[in-house]
């Protein structure tokens, strides 16, 4: 499905901050991804310094975005997030709505079952109504697979694979299996049948997502980034994530 730009949310530390503005919400895309000076920001946007300074100050008195000297010439600013992407706005979906109950329905007859697919219920509800919550979500999983690791002893790639499968089934999250090493793709799969699930993209996959990045990041010392190809929102009961070092620190 082809999301929506018409409003971003992003949570500063007065509060959540609606951005509507397509300069301002291209500006704060890129810098999810890295650091960056006004003539990069200018490169990146194709609009004018000028222009872009006065977005930046106001997005700046907002709390969300700041600034530092580059170390490398004194006379140019490096900018920098110092807000939190929450969701963005989507077009609401009358079959996502339809969804929930059947997905409520199908998870009956296990506690487990049961909260996975109460899960799913949630996610898809929020976006149902025109809001697709990836971002906080990510986040979310990212603080979940922190504090998961602390319980891991492995450091290394292999030793880590073997924790999170034990980890997973221990706790009936999936089935996580290993399609390549190179670069490290791992496939949870998951005895829900997603089947009739409508595709709502990533959505389902994305606090897997932020636990796997943390996990492994975490216990090897390398920042990661995951991506993944497949997942439960695209009528599939696994999610494929594939593992690679970070180009941006």
């Amino acid at each position: 499905m082809k999301k929506s730009t018409a409003l971003d949310v992003y949570s500063t530390s007065s509060g959540l901050k609606q951005i509507s503005n397509p300069v301002r919400q291209k500006i704060l895309s890129e810098l999810q991804r890295r650091d960056l000076s006004l003539s990069e920001i200018a490169q990146l946007t194709g609009k004018a310094q000028s222009t872009l300074s006065v977005h930046l100050d106001k997005m700046v008195k907002e709390g969300l975005v700041a600034s530092r000297d580059d170390p490398t010439d004194n006379r140019r600013k490096i900018f920098y997030l110092v807000s939190k992407p929450v969701g963005s706005s989507v077009v609401p979906r009358e079959d996502l709505s339809k969804a929930v109950s059947n997905i409520v329905d199908k998870s009956i007859g296990t506690p487990s079952s049961f909260l996975k697919g109460e899960l799913r219920a949630m996610v898809i509800g929020v976006e149902a109504i025109g809001l697709n919550m990836d971002p906080v979500l990510k986040d979310i999983g990212r603080q979940i697979g922190a504090t998961i690791s602390k319980h891991m002893e492995s450091t290394d790639v292999k030793g880590l694979i073997e924790e999170v499968k034990e980890f997973y089934a221990q706790h009936e999250l999936g089935e996580v299996n290993v399609y390549s090493l190179m670069p490290l793709t791992l496939i949870i799969k998951d005895d829900y049948d997603a089947s009739d699930i409508p595709d709502v993209g990533k959505t389902l996959c994305i606090l897997n997502e932020g636990i796997m990045e943390a996990i492994f990041d975490t216990k090897t010392g390398v920042p990661l980034r995951v991506t993944h190809s497949e997942c439960f929102g695209t009528k599939s009961n696994f999610c494929k994530f594939v593992l690679e070092p970070t180009l941006y620190d």
